[in-house]
């Protein structure tokens, strides 16, 4: 089967072939230490595509994916240092260096494409200063970026170096190859004063009007030693400073992470009764990102607050496609951060209920042992069916971990409501979805046929699977878009629609009722659904071939299953899922931020019994 690409950008693409770990020195004189590493690359090959040529090396970790620009290969390392070091000097040596001439210019990096097929695609195009000019493309032979983040539960410093081998001079048409480099990184070991991470600790943020109905979460948490406190919005607001509320918030957690060590940080409440971030991301329309991300990176590699606003224009996390990140701000995770977006007490109620019974009782291996896989052909006529190519890698993941692999897939024909009701009603321990998605429900094609097979909100009152709850993944658009207002809501169901609806159900619909997006509808519905969620707020991006899902939302999805262990609690996977994004691919701000976790971070999967 020939070849082809989903393709989505990657600015400032960092990708990780190998990574060095190293531990605080027992020496508390903290003397500065160097580390030395080589790399290299062997050859180069060129094939024809379209009008230009690629360009590969067997080494490369990955290629440049800024749109516009030249698409070349690239080779990263991935180092881990004690959390506050800062780095002395980079020095590196390049050696073998041959100049290479070339007939034809370089393959230009395609803009995304969206999961959202109504989005118009840009066509591909060429930056007219860079294929112009006499200067090397890129001009730097090594990047670094050092970054605080979580590794095996404790505070690290990653530093990442990306080294291009292959640098382009487009208007003599050459080449210029390094087949050798020797670096060599002096650091001085941190001594920032952070509390060392307790791996038990939780803290609840929310309005003081939840404070009572979550009491019985925060009595049964410390019953089984996680050291669980709530902290009312209010109190946060009183005693903390900043530009609005989201970043007393922010400055809160990071005083409680710093000075206690909290590991996990639960925001409870609506976008208005909680605040989210919105990020200023700039894609195919102007648009903000509606994220939680914020709220989990809170420190810089020098242990100080990250504000996600480093020029302080009151625009957070700034980023285009023609220049990447427009300000610092590192995207690794310092904590796990979940959110359970209730309304009103009722909710409260219900998901505290909801999540005491289910770590109270051992979850049977007759239903938790199952995963419901559910896909279909997401871009029919592009040469592989990318969700089922995606929902079978996982199927391999957790079958490695004793799980039955339920495959509902539209080339099976068992993609539909009434079997996906039959089998969320039996009970599973996790749902994997790959596909579109939507405020209010998702939908895959069969094999090469464009005709969606659509699953809505109302088809939950179909689900009866008692406390026999899953954790779900959308890898698709907008099923978390929590912005998601009364007045989207009528563009979805008109008044005619819900009488429909109602006589259907035998239930007197209200339109308030459809409301939320089915990722929390699904978490929120009392005796049933899910425990927890991971969606999108926005547009995703993906990027699967024949080989499995490079980068976007079919990454996280993969990655989110393969960070799997038993006994692991569940922020640790979505954390984990998005480290192994910057590692691995890159710091691209859309998929990061727009994915966010409904649910527990400090869940523990298939219960404490």
């Amino acid at each position: 089967m020939k070849k082809q690409f989903i393709v989505l950008f990657l600015i400032a693409i960092f990708l990780s072939s190998s990574s060095y770990v190293f531990s605080m020195p027992t020496n508390q004189n903290f003397q500065t230490e160097t580390i030395t590493l080589s790399l290299s690359a062997s050859s180069i090959s060129t094939a024809e595509t379209e009008d230009f040529i690629s360009i590969s090396i067997p080494e490369a970790t990955g290629k440049i994916k800024i749109p516009t620009h030249p698409s070349l290969p690239i080779i990263t390392k991935t180092i881990t240092l004690p959390f506050g070091s800062t780095i002395q000097s980079l020095n590196y040596e390049i050696s073998h260096q041959e100049e290479i001439t070339i007939d034809t210019q370089i393959n230009p990096v395609a803009y995304p494409t969206p999961l959202n097929p109504s989005i118009t695609l840009m066509e591909k195009e060429i930056n007219q200063e860079i294929y112009e000019s006499s200067s090397p493309y890129p001009s730097q032979t090594i990047n670094s970026r050092i970054a605080a983040g979580l590794h095996d539960e404790k505070l690290v410093n990653t530093l990442t170096l990306t080294w291009h081998p292959i640098q382009y001079i487009p208007t003599e048409d050459t080449l210029e190859f390094s087949k050798e480099i020797t670096i060599s990184i002096t650091y001085k070991p941190g001594s920032t004063p952070v509390q060392e991470t307790n791996e038990n600790k939780l803290v609840i943020i929310g309005p003081e009007s939840f404070a009572d109905e979550t009491q019985p979460l925060v009595d049964h948490k410390n019953d089984y030693n996680v050291q669980t406190m709530y902290t009312s919005v209010e109190q946060i607001y009183r005693d903390y400073t900043g530009r609005d509320h989201a970043e007393q918030i922010k400055k809160y957690i990071y005083d409680v992470v710093k000075t206690q060590g909290v590991s996990y940080a639960l925001l409870l409440g609506s976008v208005e009764l909680t605040p989210m971030r919105e990020t200023a991301i700039r894609v195919y329309h102007d648009d903000n990102i509606l994220t939680d991300l914020y709220y989990a990176d809170v420190f810089e590699s020098d242990g100080s607050f990250s504000s996600w606003d480093t020029n302080n224009n009151d625009k957070f996390s700034e980023y285009n496609w023609e220049d990447g990140l427009l300000e610092h701000v590192d995207l690794y995770p310092d904590l796990h951060v979940g959110r359970i977006p209730c309304e009103d007490e009722k909710e409260v109620k219900t998901i505290v209920n909801k999540i005491i019974t289910y770590e109270n009782t051992a979850a049977s291996s007759s239903w938790y042992k199952k995963i419901i896989l559910m896909a279909g052909d997401t871009f029919p006529g592009h040469g592989v069916i990318e969700g089922e190519l995606v929902t079978q890698h996982i199927a391999e993941i957790m079958e490695s971990h004793g799980f039955e692999p339920v495959k509902l897939w539209t080339s099976k024909g068992n993609f539909n409501p009434l079997t996906i009701n039959k089998e969320l009603t039996a009970g599973a321990g996790f749902i994997s979805y790959s596909g579109h998605g939507y405020e209010q429900g998702f939908g895959t094609s069969p094999p090469d046929v464009e005709q969606r097979i659509e699953y809505f909100t109302p088809y939950l009152f179909g689900v009866f699977n008692g406390y026999k709850l899953p954790v779900i993944f959308f890898d698709a658009c907008s099923t978390t878009k929590l912005d998601f207002t009364i007045e989207d809501l009528q563009e979805w169901y008109p008044l005619p629609l819900i009488k429909v609806l109602s006589f259907i159900y035998g239930i007197e619909y209200e339109l308030d009722s459809l409301y939320p997006p089915i990722s929390w509808q699904i978490v929120k519905k009392p005796n049933g659904g899910c425990i927890a969620s991971i969606g999108s707020t926005r547009v995703a991006f993906t990027g699967v071939d024949e080989d499995g899902a490079h980068w976007g939302a079919g990454f996280l999805n993969t990655h989110f299953y393969e960070a799997y262990e038993p006994g692991a609690k569940l922020g640790e996977l979505f954390t984990q899922c998005q480290t192994d994004y910057l590692n691995e691919v890159g710091t691209e701000c859309i998929t990061l931020q727009e994915f966010i976790l409904i649910g527990d971070p400090s869940l523990q999967l298939g219960g404490f019994a």
